[in-house]
C-alpha cells in the first residue's frame, strides 16, 4: 500500500506532515508533496517531502499510489486538483481539517465559490463542534469521521511542564497579526508593560501575510520597553524560552496551549473567533486591568482534559484511517 500525501497552505501541511510521520513509523509507505507555505512546515516537523513548484499538474500525470491524503487549502488549488485526480484514477481520498471555519469553502475553487464542491471521500473533523459545523456548512456527514486534529496530537506530545504560578512572568512574546485592531491591543499591551517590573524582554512576533509593519514598530520604538523582533524560522522552539504567549487569535496561542506554555488571547476590540477560548485552551482577557491582573496574579486553569484526550494519538488515528479506507 502506497499514499500519497499533498498539502500546500500552513495549517494543512502541519495535519498532514503529523499524519504521514505517524504513518511511516508504523512502515506504510507514503509519498509526501508539499508545494508553497507547507514546504517550511514539513521541514519544521522533521518530515522527508518532494517540493512542487507553483505548476502542480504535470505532477498528477506521474502519481500513482493507493490513497490520497491532503490537507485543505485557501490560496491554492493544489489539494482540490488531487481529490479530483484521485475521483478519476478511483482512488480513495481523506482531507484533514486543521481549524474550526470555512468548511465548505476549503473545497470549493478559489476563483469560482459558487461552483459544487469537489468533496473527498473522507473528512477528518476535530471534535464534535467542527463536525456539528461542517454539517451547517452543507457537508455531508456518511464523509465525516471525528479523530482529532494531527497536528495537535503532535503538539501534545511534546508538552513541556506547566509554568508554576509561583515565579514572576519574565519573557513575553506577542503574536501579532493583520485585520485584528492589532495596534491598538499593542499600544494597550504597551501601557500595561510599562509599569510590569518583571519584566527581562518582549518579542514581537509579525504574522507573514502582516506586511509593512510601521506602526506597531513606532509604538515599540517609543515605548521604554525591552523589546525584540522575533524572525525565528522554528517558532516552536521560541514559544518554548517564553514564561507566557499572548496574542488575538492566531494559531500560535494553541500551539502554545497545547505544549504547555499559558497562551492568552487578547480580545479588545475583536470578535472572539478563537474556538479554544471556551474550552479552557487559551485564556481570553479583554481589558488592560484584566490583563494587569493576571500578569501579576496568573490563574492558568486546567486545560480541558477531555479536549487534550481527544486530540491525544490522533496522528494515528488518521493513519489508521487512511489504512481502513481501503
Amino acid at each position: 500500500m502506497k499514499i500519497i500525501a499533498i498539502a500546500h497552505d500552513p495549517g494543512g501541511a502541519n495535519a498532514v506532515a503529523a499524519t504521514v510521520a505517524a504513518l511511516r513509523e508504523t512502515g506504510t509507505e507514503v509519498e509526501a508533496y508539499a508545494k508553497g507555505p507547507a514546504i517550511r512546515q514539513f521541514q519544521r516537523l522533521g518530515v522527508a517531502c518532494t517540493s512542487i513548484s507553483e505548476e502542480h499538474q504535470t505532477l498528477f500525470v506521474r502519481l500513482t499510489g493507493d490513497i490520497l491524503l491532503t490537507g485543505t487549502s485557501q490560496y491554492d488549488e493544489f489539494e482540490r486538483d488531487a481529490i479530483f485526480w484521485a475521483r478519476q484514477e478511483y482512488i480513495p481520498s481523506i482531507a484533514v481539517i486543521d481549524y474550526w471555519a470555512n468548511y465548505r469553502q476549503r473545497f470549493q475553487p478559489i476563483n469560482n465559490p459558487n461552483t459544487e464542491p469537489t468533496f473527498p471521500d473522507i473528512i477528518a473533523a476535530i471534535d464534535e463542534v467542527c463536525k456539528a459545523g461542517m454539517l451547517a456548512d452543507g457537508i455531508p456527514e456518511k464523509r465525516i469521521r471525528v479523530v482529532g486534529q494531527p497536528y495537535f496530537a503532535w503538539l501534545i506530545a511534546r508538552q513541556k511542564s506547566r509554568k508554576s504560578i509561583f515565579k514572576p512572568i519574565e519573557n513575553i512574546l506577542f503574536a501579532s497579526q493583520p485585520n485584528a485592531n492589532e495596534i491598538e491591543i499593542l499600544r494597550i499591551l504597551i501601557k500595561v508593560l510599562t509599569d510590569y517590573k518583571p519584566l527581562k524582554k518582549l518579542l514581537i512576533r509579525f504574522h507573514p501575510r502582516q506586511g509593512e509593519c510601521h506602526a506597531s514598530l513606532d509604538l515599540l520604538a517609543q515605548s521604554v520597553l525591552p523589546f525584540a523582533i522575533d524572525e525565528s524560522v522554528d517558532t516552536l522552539a521560541t514559544l518554548c524560552n517564553q514564561d507566557i504567549i499572548l496574542g488575538i487569535t492566531s494559531i500560535i496561542l494553541i500551539e502554545a496551549a497545547l505544549m504547555g506554555i499559558p497562551a492568552v488571547s487578547l480580545m479588545s476590540g475583536v470578535d472572539e473567533t478563537l474556538v479554544t477560548n471556551q474550552r479552557g485552551i487559551t485564556i481570553p482577557l479583554n481589558s488592560s486591568e484584566k490583563l494587569r491582573e493576571f500578569l501579576y496574579f496568573p490563574q492558568y486553569g486546567e486545560i480541558e482534559e477531555q479536549f487534550v484526550e481527544q486530540q491525544r494519538h490522533a496522528d494515528f488515528r488518521v493513519a489508521q484511517l487512511c489504512k481502513a479506507i481501503i
